[in-house]
Order: structure tokens, then C-alpha cells, then sequence
């Protein structure tokens, strides 16, 4: 319960929770009776336990941990991506590259993998897994634009098929494998993301994924030009 109640307090990232939405949050929207004595409890087992290392502040009617960015991996990460993505905005690849990189090796695995991952620490979890993509796919694009799509390929088809809706992911795939010389895989991703896209969902791929595939269709020299993110639909393909 120790280890609950600290991952329930981290997850909201300094921010204070009352001692209902604590109690709430611990025995999953059913505490006992009794259940703020017994919080307090674990609140003083926790102070001690963490001893110098962490800060529960007691704020109000309620309590929050006191937390720089560098103690927490989660709030690290974030200010780390937060960093790539202004790096990238001002042309600066190679250093964008190399945050992506100091950020996605904080990961270990699925955040707050022992301990419950219902309410908020549930949400936060999901949060911070979508963070994660975004971040991969973002390093995955500047690595993209820096010329490295032979290599991406792998990574991205396996990215790819684990998030099969994700069309910018098939985008990225195709255009990596076009340049690396597999016109007809690329046309294949398509293809299969059309046809899954129609059955299971009942809709067509966008706009922006139909106007890639006709250029790699008619081989457009504009695919071996473009920055990735001009595929959100400020290109248009060359005209026949």
C-alpha cells in the first residue's frame, strides 16, 4: 500500500490530492471504513521511508510530494522531449536527435508496472504511454529527414503493425521504404491499410496517405525531397 500510495501521489506530478480522492484513489473508489485514519498511517510510514530522498508535503486538506524534474523519470522525460521538439522547430536535427535518444532511455518497461494500474495512476499511465509513441515517432521523423530510412524500416514496420490505425506511422513506413528502393512493399503497406481500414473500420485511408500513395505510384522525385513533416499536407505530389 506504500508503494500504491507514492505511485498515486507521483502520477499527479506535485499536484495536491484531498484525502478523499486519496482514499478513493488507494482502495480503488471503495475505502473502508476508517479509511482516513488508516491513510495517515501509511502517510507516516511513507515520510519515513522515503526519508531524505522525496518530500510529502501535507497542503490544506490534502497532500502532494515535493519533487524536482530530475528525481522523477516521468517529468525528466517530458522536459527532455519538450527540449527535442523546440531543437527540431530551429533546424537543429542532430541535437534533437540526441534528446530523443536521453529520453527514450528512461524507459524501463511499462510505467508503474507494480502497482495497480486503475484510476488516476491508470490514466497516468496511458498518458504517458501515448507520450512515448509520439516521442518515438518524432525521433523517428527527424532520423527520417536526416536520411537514415534504410535503417528505420524495421523499426517502423514493427511500430507500424503494433498500432495498425496510426496512419502517420504507415506514412512514415511508406516513405522510408520507397526511398530505400522498395517501391512495391510501400505500395503493399498501402494496400493492406486500405483494405483493413474499409473492413474494420469502415472508412477510407485520408487524404494524406492517398496523395502519398499516388506519388509512389507515378514515382514522384518530390518523395526523395520532402521533410516528414510536410506529409500533415503542405505538399502536394508533382503533377503528371
Amino acid at each position: 500500500m506504500l508503494r500504491r500510495l507514492l505511485a498515486v501521489l507521483l502520477s499527479q506530478g506535485g499536484h495536491r490530492l484531498s484525502l478523499d480522492e486519496l482514499a478513493e484513489a488507494l482502495w480503488d473508489g471503495d475505502p473502508p471504513g476508517g479509511a482516513r485514519s488508516t491513510l495517515q498511517v501509511y502517510v507516516h510510514r511513507l515520510r519515513k521511508a522515503l526519508g531524505d530522498s522525496g518530500r510529502l508535503a501535507r497542503d490544506g486538506l490534502g497532500y502532494r510530494m515535493e519533487l524536482c524534474s530530475a528525481q522523477v523519470d516521468a517529468r525528466y522525460f517530458e522536459t527532455t522531449v519538450a527540449l527535442a521538439l523546440r531543437a527540431r522547430s530551429q533546424g537543429e536535427l542532430q541535437q534533437a536527435a540526441e534528446l530523443h535518444s536521453r529520453a527514450m532511455g528512461l524507459w524501463r518497461g511499462r510505467p508503474y508496472s507494480d502497482v495497480p494500474n486503475s484510476g488516476i495512476v491508470g490514466n497516468e499511465i496511458r498518458r504517458l504511454e501515448e507520450l512515448r509513441l509520439m516521442a518515438s515517432q518524432e525521433r523517428l521523423e527527424i532520423d527520417l529527414d536526416r536520411g537514415h530510412h534504410a535503417r528505420l524500416v524495421p523499426e517502423l514496420a514493427e511500430l507500424a503493425s503494433a498500432h495498425p490505425y496510426r496512419e502517420r506511422l504507415l506514412a512514415l513506413l511508406m516513405l522510408a521504404l520507397y526511398r530505400s528502393g522498395r517501391q512495391a512493399e510501400a505500395l503493399e503497406v498501402y494496400r493492406a491499410a486500405r483494405i483493413r481500414l474499409a473492413r474494420e473500420l469502415g472508412i477510407d485511408p485520408t487524404s494524406v496517405l492517398r496523395r502519398l500513395h499516388e506519388a509512389i505510384l507515378r514515382a514522384d522525385g518530390q518523395l526523395l525531397l520532402i521533410t516528414s513533416d510536410a506529409l500533415d499536407g503542405h505538399w502536394e505530389p508533382s503533377a503528371a
